[in-house]
């Protein structure tokens, strides 16, 4: 049976409002209203080259509640100061291991790796203090790797405002 966690349900409905998310098993429900809080989701949508220090490109923006997530650039822009929620899983295609990094400004604040093997992937779920105009990215860490990233809905980038 397929799963989504309380967090994404809640992320890609909030736009309707009040958001009906589910947690765990059995009928009880939490009711939130969205209030005004920047959120993005954005998937890769092909497959994608990713070497040197290229900036990973999120292009299938599902939810940008604020426009604070820039898919041209990659790049979450904090449209105020506070304490996020930020997440990634990032896929290789077929064989390919991808090393990246979770950049604040241009600072390193986290490392993955999803390992060469048949459609590895891994998961990265950060808190960060952030200011507002920090910018938070994921970038190719092993400049001289050339590797692949899965696209179709199997890589995506998110990230919320808590308080």
């Amino acid at each position: 049976m397929l799963s989504f966690s309380p967090f994404l349900i809640g992320v890609l409905f909030a736009t309707f409002g009040e958001v009906k998310t589910l947690y765990g098993e059995g009928d009880e429900y939490f009711y939130d209203k969205y209030d005004g809080k920047p959120a993005f989701h954005a998937y890769v949508k092909g497959n994608r080259p990713f070497s040197g220090n290229d900036i990973l490109k999120f292009d299938e923006v599902l939810t940008n509640i604020g426009n604070n997530y820039d898919p041209l650039t990659g790049q979450f822009t904090a449209p105020k100061t506070g304490l996020y929620q930020i997440a990634c899983t990032i896929q290789g295609h077929r064989t390919s291991g991808v090393t990246f990094q979770i950049q604040k400004n241009n600072e390193r604040f986290d490392l993955g790796y999803a390992g060469g093997r048949d459609w590895h992937a891994v998961t990265r779920v950060l808190l960060m203090q952030l200011k507002e105009g920090d910018k938070v990215f994921v970038q190719h860490r092993v400049p001289h790797r050339k590797e692949t990233v899965a696209g179709n809905r199997h890589s995506y980038f998110s990230g919320r405002l808590l308080q």
